[in-house]
């Protein structure tokens, strides 16, 4: 038996390294796991907000080089390498502003959808104090709260019987005139 194989019984290597392959398998499982629910997950406005600032923060530090080079190049001082760096940060820049634009509209699409669910949670617990406070009325638990309307809405027919046998007389009513010529 050579030393290798002696040291290998002696520390259980190869226990060793089943025991990492299967936390490896684990661990690969629970990244597949956690990609998983990133995708379902809200995002954390606190985030995205970090993201506008520094974003801003790089535009604004992208124009100040840019104003710079634009003095340096006005006056002969640059050469023509300036005119390639000039060029890719106003790149830089327009990207960059079109990513902020990007998540301020995501946190307004954020906003937006929280809003509605909140507004479908107001709306469901509304209809639900309705329905109990139907139940304790229906129940008969609370006298004196239930209120009964008795109101008959007439017909223009009816309602002109009932007066005719009311012997209701009209009453003239006096027309204003108009001057049509």
């Amino acid at each position: 038996m050579d030393a290798f194989q002696s040291l290998k019984e002696e520390f259980n290597i190869e226990e060793a390294e089943n025991e990492v392959k299967n936390a490896l398998v684990k661990a690969d499982e629970k990244i597949a796991e956690v990609r998983e629910g990133i995708k379902s997950q809200k995002y954390n406005l606190e985030d995205k907000e970090y993201i506008i600032t520094e974003l801003q923060d790089l535009i604004a530090s992208d124009r100040e080089v840019m104003s710079t080079l634009k003095d340096m190049i006005t006056q002969g001082a640059g050469n023509p390498a300036m005119y390639a760096v000039y060029a890719t940060l106003s790149k830089s820049v327009r990207e960059n502003v079109a990513k902020l634009s990007d998540v301020e509209k995501e946190i307004t699409d954020y906003q937006v959808i929280e809003s509605n669910e909140e507004y479908r949670e107001k709306v469901l617990a509304s209809k639900e104090r309705m329905a109990e406070r139907k139940a304790v009325t229906n129940s008969g638990s609370t006298p004196g709260q239930l209120t009964q309307n008795n109101t008959y809405i007439f017909t223009p027919a009816e309602q002109f019987e009932i007066m005719k046998n009311a012997n209701v007389k009209p009453v003239e009513v006096e027309q204003p005139k108009f001057d049509l010529s």
